[in-house]
């Protein structure tokens, strides 16, 4: 069986719903693919935390994402206040207010929304379809599928992978046959720039202390722990680490960690379709794609790394991502272009007009320094940092560099070096304290890096026969740093 659209969108998560969405309001005929069947569409593993839909700013495009945000079923905490960094074992605890809203939704139910709203938007959706090949002349032209057990062939002009982390659809398009002017901009990212991760919901028997805030916690590797109150007695714990890093049992240790804590004592894990509501994942944590466009093909989401590389926050980088690629998607097939130039506006538009992509790339930078310290140094070093610079790493919000953040830097550092060796911080850890040093001057340097990551990405090419001269300046400035860093041809990230 065939079928032929304008777009064809593989996923229906939040970046497949925004794409699909998008696309068909800007005139497309649209299908979007989820291999999961109606009832659990949207069944996705997800720390559960976003910025408020109810600002019009923080998201794009056609859904309604402030009537999303009315449903009670949706979002069910919606009066986080702060980010709280504990690190027990050297009894530290650092308070980060947010300054414009956060929020703890059921990821579920926010994903049955979705998918709603994409249909309302005039989107034909097929559930139960498995996509298993991708179909190609010169451009990506459709993919292979099995459909509630029935091979279906979907022909297209335009191809989004909203397939999520390590898509399995870039495995599949042979970027290097499509025709292209020059070499492929598109790269497939290596399995190293993706954390894994696991959560449950938990029900307690009282309400939480911490019903108000979202909680982090040190591993042993690069990674944390999180509590994501969803109500004041229903609590989303996982982990996740970078798999850069030596793996980690996910589930023994997230049960280690909490079976001693009194909240969770007698708690029970909340059902979902008849079996613990239980799921894991992979999530990008790497920058952005370099080039999320060949001919026929668009990514987004995290199948083009668009989620907060420290953090894994990845809901508001999948919206404005789906949304640019459903609408260079749909402008490309108005204007009979779907070449590797026509496509080229979805690069353009969210790394120079829009710039989420931009900030989240410079970002990197404070993941690639973090990965290079040894983890009790790292966890020495947050100790020292005052809250605002904390608030700076895990945002995407730079403070102007000059004298007076340099000095309140140094100040807040001071302060706290004092106070943590009177705790006895470091012995604990057991790190040297020069070490720590070394690595809070690595912070500053680090923090330069990302300025002028900002800046070159600032200037990302408007058109793909400028790509190439934009991408040596770019590797150049990695060289820069990451001599910086003084690291080894194998310990570096690209």
């Amino acid at each position: 069986m065939n079928e032929t659209y304008d777009v064809v969108v593989v996923g229906g998560g939040i970046a497949g719903c925004f794409a699909a969405a998008t696309a068909a309001a800007n005139g497309a005929d649209v299908v979007q693919l989820e291999r999961k069947s109606r009832e659990r569409g949207g069944f996705i593993a997800c720390g559960d935390a976003m910025k408020s839909p109810r600002d019009p700013k923080n998201y794009p495009g056609p859904i309604d994402m402030a009537a999303i945000a009315d449903d009670p079923a949706v979002f069910t905490n919606d009066g986080i206040e702060r980010i709280e960094w504990w690190d027990e074992e050297v009894g530290v605890r650092k308070a980060i207010p947010y300054s414009d809203g956060s929020n703890v939704i059921d990821r579920y139910e926010f994903g049955q929304r979705l998918l709603e709203a994409t249909a309302e938007a005039g989107v034909t959706q097929h559930y139960d379809t498995v996509v298993n090949g991708v179909t190609h002349n010169g451009r990506v032209t459709g993919v292979e599928a099995v459909r509630a057990g029935e091979p279906v062939t979907y022909d297209c002009s335009v191809l989004i992978d909203g397939a999520g982390a390590q898509s399995i659809l870039q495995d599949m398009v042979p970027f290097d046959a499509l025709d292209t002017p020059a070499e492929p901009t598109f790269e497939v990212p290596h399995y190293t720039h993706f954390g894994s991760a696991y959560r449950e919901i938990i029900e307690t028997k009282e309400p939480v202390e911490y019903h108000d805030a979202i909680i982090g916690k040190p591993l042993e590797e690069m990674g944390y722990v999180w509590y994501f109150p969803r109500s004041p007695t229903r609590i989303n714990v996982g982990l996740g680490f970078q798999m850069s890093k030596p793996p980690i049992p996910l589930v023994d240790r997230l049960r280690r960690d909490i079976e001693d804590r009194p909240e969770f004592q007698g708690a029970t894990v909340a059902k979902r379709f008849g079996t613990g509501n239980k799921i894991g994942s992979s999530i990008a944590l790497r920058r952005p794609l370099d080039s999320m466009v060949a001919p026929g093909y668009l990514a987004a989401g995290g199948a083009a790394g668009t989620t907060h590389p420290i953090t894994g926050k990845g809901i508001r980088g999948a919206a404005y991502s789906g949304y640019s690629a459903g609408r260079a998607a749909a402008l490309a097939v108005e204007d009979g272009d779907v070449s590797e130039a026509g496509l080229w506006e979805h690069n353009r538009w969210l790394y120079r007009d829009h710039g989420e992509a931009a900030k989240l790339a410079a970002w990197d930078a404070y993941n690639v320094a973090a990965s290079s310290i040894e983890v009790n140094v790292l966890r020495a070093l947050t100790a020292l940092l005052p809250e605002e610079e904390l608030r700076e790493i895990v945002g995407t919000k730079r403070n102007a560099d000059g004298f007076g953040s340099t000095m309140s830097l140094a100040i807040g550092v001071l302060r706290n070096f004092v106070s943590e060796s009177r705790a006895g911080t470091f012995d604990t850890l057991g790190v040297d304290r020069s070490a720590v040093y070394e690595s809070v001057i690595g912070l500053k340097r680090t923090r330069d890096y990302v300025a002028d990551y900002e800046r070159l990405y600032e200037d990302y090419p408007s058109d793909p026969s400028d790509f190439g001269g934009w991408l040596a300046d770019r590797d150049r400035l990695d060289e820069r740093f990451y001599d910086a860093l003084e690291l080894s041809s194998a310990e570096r990230k690209y």
